[in-house]
């Protein structure tokens, strides 16, 4: 079965969380590389040093993370070359609930889904309707 997507990157501050949701897409053969990083900063500097031909397609974003948090993430992202953002879109993967945090996210252009953990079936079934009736190079409705 081919995978939905080339890499993914999973950006979040819980060892836990980062292997659950590793697990999880490893299970739906979602990715064909999958990318780990503890801090939005660590991302942030992997990203400024990479091409086009490494830049992932979807990233996975916490919001809740200390230091530089899913939003700085998102402020930051937008200073990136047009390459990288014009291929990497973004999925918000936080517990957070909150409508607020779901509205200020959708006003980024490359965040195309926001999902509350954990992680299911249904959100990956979400994503691949996104990808496969190429939506993927608009926004997504929040």
């Amino acid at each position: 079965m081919p995978r939905l997507v080339d890499k993914t990157v999973l950006i979040d501050d819980s060892d836990i969380d980062l292997f659950i949701q590793r697990r999880f897409l490893e299970v739906y053969d979602f990715s064909n590389e999958l990318l780990l990083y503890k801090s939005a900063d660590e991302a942030l500097n992997w990203l400024k040093t990479i091409n086009i031909d490494q830049a992932p397609d979807i990233i996975f974003l916490d919001l809740n993370m200390p230091e530089v948090d899913g939003f700085s993430f998102l402020k930051n992202f937008k200073e990136l070359p047009d390459s990288i953002r014009s291929k990497t879109k973004i999925v918000v993967l936080t517990s957070s609930n909150s409508a607020k945090d779901r509205s200020q996210a959708f006003t980024y252009p490359n965040v195309i889904q926001f999902i509350t953990k954990p992680l299911k079936q249904s959100d990956i079934e979400d994503l691949k309707k996104l990808i496969n009736h190429n939506e993927f190079t608009g926004q997504a409705n929040p």
